[in-house]
């Protein structure tokens, strides 16, 4: 399967990682037998659903974590603006100290 778009290529590339991550956790759960998991689910009916349903929860999971996480962190923040005024940044410049008189604090918009 060959992914054209660099944006699927992205979140796919970042999918995967988080659900390795998923599995690994999920199968470490297992493996240690945290909290009587493994114990619990070999009693169980049918054996693998229990395992199956940990891991693949784990596993949806991280891997939405790690894509919506590699969206919210593409953009970056260059502090540069890309001229076409969608991005509006408030600076507050703090008043000159004066002695009891009120001041009103200048404030700089910058578009």
């Amino acid at each position: 399967m060959v992914l054209k778009s660099p944006m699927l290529r992205f979140l796919f590339g970042h999918g995967v990682i988080g659900g390795g991550a998923g599995i690994a956790i999920g199968a470490g759960l297992l493996f240690f037998d945290v909290a009587g998991l493994t114990t619990l689910s070999m009693k169980s009916e049918p054996v693998w659903l229990g395992p199956f349903l940990l891991c693949f929860s784990f596993f949806a999971s991280f891997s939405a974590l790690a894509m919506g996480a590699a969206v919210m962190s593409f953009g970056g923040d260059s502090g540069e603006d890309d001229g076409d005024d969608t991005t509006t940044r408030h600076r507050l410049v703090p008043a000159p100290q004066s002695s009891g008189e009120a001041v009103e604090a200048p404030v700089r918009i910058s578009k």
